[in-house]
């Protein structure tokens, strides 16, 4: 018998992969989500019921605790007070049921933009000092200490923007441009596209959840291992969708975040699981295809 895993989230983009896996591996599952779902294994609450995420925890008694039940940096950008209020309330409610599992094995989504304010020539690591000036960084530098300081066996994930199969409900540049070409039937780049990111691709954020359920509790880096300019990204799904690109260059570029090094998670786990960038864009093309 594998482990018992409870994912909150697991409609969402990367719960919804997490559970698949989950299935495939024949692994004992219970999946809660705010919206609709019916079914074997899955009930359908909000996170700030704490009787019900109490009730849910006691009854499964799970041994590996997969928190993707939280909100995105879109919903965060221009407002801090709201999402922050949800997301805390959730993830107390997870941690007071916890406390009478202290074995359980709970992972967190972070953020990459907890590195925000720190300046783009750094290569961050988690022991970089944080200073985040976005407010989902704010947010997640907020959540990943009161985690740690809560329930000692976490482990906490910092994640670079994600890509892959699945439906995102706030999309990233790369969806946006599959989007656009399969709408408009052309790519806009803001400005000249010199933003730099740092992607991951879903499979390989999946991969890693189900490879670190013993590894040593704490924090990790979980990004792509290249810099990709948003030029270049869109030129290269340009080309695949064989349309053209337009450089809006009236328009102001986003926030470029200093590249997250993943030299922790890659000794941990004793493997290399990051698929390569233009590898990984292509395989996710021909799957929409």
């Amino acid at each position: 018998m594998g482990p018992k895993i409870l994912i909150t989230g697991n409609l969402g983009y990367i719960g919804l992969g997490l559970a698949e896996e989950a299935k495939k591996q024949n692994l004992d599952f219970f999946g809660i989500d705010k919206e609709p779902q019916t079914g074997p294994g899955v009930v359908s609450f909000n996170l700030g019921n704490a009787q019900k995420i109490q009730a849910a925890i006691k009854d499964f008694k799970p041994d590996i605790l997969i928190h993707a039940g939280a909100h995105s940096a879109l919903i965060y950008k221009d407002n801090l007070y709201d999402p922050f209020l949800e997301d805390f309330f959730s993830l107390s409610n997870i941690l007071k049921a916890l406390i009478d599992f202290p074995d359980c094995r709970l992972i967190y989504y972070s953020s990459s933009y907890v590195y925000s304010g720190l300046s783009t020539d750094t290569i961050t690591s988690e022991d970089s000092p944080l200073k985040p000036h976005h407010n989902f960084g704010v947010a997640k530098s907020f959540f990943e200490q009161f985690i740690l300081r809560n329930h000692k066996n976490s482990l906490i994930f910092r994640l670079c923007s994600v890509f892959g199969s699945g439906e995102a409900k706030h999309p990233n540049t790369i969806l946006q441009f599959v989007k656009e070409c399969l709408e408009k039937g052309q790519i806009n780049i803001w400005g000249e596209g010199l933003r730099q990111l740092q992607y991951v691709y879903h499979k390989d954020v999946i991969n890693y959840t189900f490879q670190s359920f013993n590894l040593q509790p704490g924090i990790y880096n979980l990004g792509g291992d290249e810099y990709v300019s948003v030029a270049e990204a869109g030129q290269l799904i340009a080309d695949f969708c064989k349309v053209k690109v337009e450089f809006l260059k009236d328009k102001t570029e986003g926030e470029t975040l200093p590249f997250l090094e993943n030299k922790k998670i890659k000794i941990a786990a004793g493997k290399n699981l990051f698929t390569p960038f233009k590898i990984a864009l292509a395989e996710y093309l021909k799957a929409i295809k």
